[in-house]
């Protein structure tokens, strides 16, 4: 089983042509300030990699490639400004959050030798903020297609600094929840399983899965480009720490990301 990819994305593609220009950064003093609407909507993408657990509550580690894309403002006729490219402004924000679950197969470890495959899963919610001075607290809920048909989300609060115009460090605790669904697809043991796989039988309530913090990084090394880093702890806890599964591996679960990524703007309605 391969672990989740958590990502942030935007909206789906559009037909339209992305302007390279001066998109102002993202990190230091510059950013609060008002900016004229040059573009309709600002994206970020790109892509990086992982190292994390073979699969949740794995005590094995892999490599996997992440990609990068986030939505920094929209402008949509009749509504205005819906989310802002200013985000140190203190105040609400709020956009899509959408999440990719890798298809699990039980044969590539022997601590799955039993249990069925899962398919991919893809996870799509969103995703609310609210940010005051240094203190920004956020929380997504996605519902899953696919694999599992659960809602999964997360929350935490991080507080961030700029040490210069061009850096941005942020830091905080998180929490991780999971309903039944999911944690019984990812976690859980069928009595059908049981035999086969010489685990006990599991059915896991649904509550909060996990408790521990991250550390993230930005670097715009120009307007357009960024170098972006974090790394990240949890805890299984709760019904996802009972689970058979991850007792026979680790509660303990570390990721460390690394990633470039290049913004560019785009004129929608105009």
């Amino acid at each position: 089983m391969r672990s989740p990819i958590l990502v942030l994305l935007t909206l789906p593609a559009f037909v339209a042509t992305p302007v390279a220009a001066d998109i102002p950064a993202a990190t230091g003093s510059s950013a609060s300030q008002p900016q004229k609407r040059d573009y309709d909507v600002v994206l970020e993408v790109g892509a990086g990699a992982a190292w994390r657990p073979a699969y949740e509550g794995a005590s094995d580690y892999q490599v996997s490639p992440v990609p990068i894309i986030t939505l920094h403002y929209l402008w949509l006729p009749g509504l205005g400004e819906v989310k802002s490219r200013t985000r140190p402004r203190d105040g609400f924000s709020f956009g899509p959050s959408f999440r990719y679950v890798r298809q699990r197969d039980s044969g590539d470890y022997s601590e799955l030798t039993g249990l069925q495959n899962v398919d991919p899963a893809y996870e799509v919610g969103g995703r609310l903020a609210y940010t005051f001075g240094m203190l920004r607290a956020h929380a997504s809920l996605r519902r899953g297609i696919g694999g599992h048909e659960g809602l999964v989300g997360e929350a935490g609060l991080d507080l961030t600094l700029n040490p210069d115009a061009a850096t941005e460090i942020t830091f905080g605790p998180r929490i991780s929840y999971a309903d039944a669904a999911y944690l019984g697809t990812y976690l859980g043991v069928t009595p059908a399983e049981s035999p086969t796989s010489g685990l006990p039988a599991y059915d896991p309530p649904g509550g909060i899965k996990g408790a521990g913090a991250e550390f993230g990084s930005r670097y715009a090394f120009t307007p357009q480009w960024s170098l972006l880093g974090a790394l990240t702890y949890e805890r299984l806890v709760g019904a996802a720490a009972g689970s058979p599964i991850a007792q026979a591996g680790d509660l303990d679960q570390f990721t460390a990301r690394l990633g470039l990524s290049y913004r560019f703007g785009l004129n929608l309605f105009r």
